[in-house]
């Protein structure tokens, strides 16, 4: 018995080993791709010089002396600013300049997508879950999505922020863990526009679940750290409603319907953006795209609200259906507004009590990572190297991720009779 239990605690270490070799192996692969893909797109155009002025700026992030203006919250360009006191440093007292510079600069501002994916995995090792007794499997999904991996180390995006702390602001929500769901989601409301849509979920479920004295921890929690990176900022631009004036005319940098998504508005327009309808065009009888657009939000939310509140619907099933109908059927979506639908396949795999269907939801996680891959593969390529895939694959690619889209709503509405059946 004893040989026994030697045996079995050397195959559970050098099993350990393998896992933390595969992990490292991943973060080699990340750190060249990061330092060695030079990213030609926002990397450029904003992380770079927001990076460097901001420090020039005091970390005045909204100086009309820093140009491109910053139009993000505020937390990721507060982050770029620390970077970029860096890189002043070694560009001025250590005398960096040309190839060697930039190369440091490429790297470095793709850093906090990296260092936060990692870290993630980290948290996601060592937390307990109902998947197969561990989450070594989650940990292979996040690390083998090429969607992430792509929007990180390549483009040198930020959304898997986006995906990690909307993950945990509704992981501990539903575990009965309000200050430390109520930090996440104001953290995810500092980095990114998107978070917005899913605020209104997360209070629904507050209000539902959980007491008055609850809500006061959460509203303070919440409250707080949400002013931290703001209070300072409204301060120096003389301006309390900086936040609020931020938050409305996020969806106004982007005039046309739709911003290279493959979805329902690219079926009618596969798309040369030059030809797209703006949002203030006249759709019908006086109705804008925009007056139709928050329209068909309203109906969108309703219709959650109402499986949350009377079919009681699963909180995580609801989120991913949300999301992916927003992505889906709303106006002004990118090429990479799907990716959050990721952080809550990883939800629903890391709370379900069972295995059964978990083959569905690793299908469901596989296809959408494709989609939004080659989502943005096609937008990257035709800025990079003016290759594009052509209407025809965003139209083909569209209708395929509509019907998705559909599918996975239906699945998710009737999987229980499926399952039985």
């Amino acid at each position: 018995m004893a040989i026994k239990n030697i045996k079995e605690n050397e195959l559970q270490r050098e099993s350990e080993f393998e896992k933390r070799m595969i992990v490292f192996s991943f973060l080699v692969m990340y750190l060249f791709a990061v330092f060695f893909i030079s990213s030609v797109m926002d990397v450029r155009r904003f992380n770079i010089p927001w990076a460097l002025e901001i420090p020039k700026n005091y970390f005045n992030i909204y100086s009309s002396k820093i140009h491109p203006l910053v139009n993000y919250p505020p937390l990721i360009p507060l982050i770029l600013g620390v970077i970029g006191s860096f890189l002043n440093f070694v560009h001025i007292s250590l005398g960096l300049r040309g190839l060697p510079f930039y190369f440091l600069c490429n790297g470095l501002v793709k850093l906090p997508s990296l260092i936060g994916t990692f870290a993630f995995i980290i948290w996601l090792k060592k937390e307990r879950s109902s998947f197969n007794g561990n989450n070594w499997p989650l940990v292979l999904l996040l690390l083998c999505s090429p969607a992430l991996f792509f929007n990180t180390a390549i483009w040198g995006q930020f959304d898997v922020i986006n995906v990690i702390t909307l993950f945990l602001s509704f992981y501990y929500l539903e575990n009965k863990h309000v200050k430390l769901a109520s930090f996440w989601m104001a953290v995810s409301l500092l980095s990114k526009l998107q978070a917005v849509y899913f605020f209104p979920i997360f209070v629904l479920f507050l209000i539902i679940h959980y007491k008055f004295l609850d809500y006061l921890k959460s509203f303070i929690t919440g409250s707080l750290t949400f002013l931290v990176p703001w209070f300072p900022l409204m301060i120096i631009n003389h301006d309390f409603f900086l936040p609020i004036k931020l938050y409305l005319n996020g969806s106004g940098r982007y005039l046309a319907i739709n911003d290279h998504a493959f979805n329902f508005w690219s079926v009618f327009y596969p798309y040369s953006v030059k030809l797209l309808p703006k949002v203030n065009d006249v759709y019908a009888f006086g109705l804008t795209f925009k007056n139709l657009n928050f329209l068909i939000l309203l109906i969108i939310l309703a219709i959650i609200f109402l499986m949350i509140l009377r079919f009681h619907f699963d909180l995580n099933e609801a989120l991913l259906m949300y999301s992916l109908w927003i992505f889906t059927f709303t106006m002004q979506q990118h090429e990479r507004y799907e990716i959050p639908s990721l952080a809550f396949i990883l939800l629903i795999l890391i709370l379900k009590k069972d295995r059964q269907g978990n083959l569905a939801y690793l299908l469901i996680f596989g296809a959408l990572n494709i989609l939004i891959f080659f989502n943005q593969l096609n937008v990257y390529l035709s800025h990079a190297a003016e290759i594009s895939f052509g209407n025809i694959f965003v139209l083909i690619t569209s209708i395929i991720s509509v019907c998705l889209t559909i599918a996975i709503s239906v699945y998710l509405v009737f999987k229980d009779k499926l399952e039985t059946n």
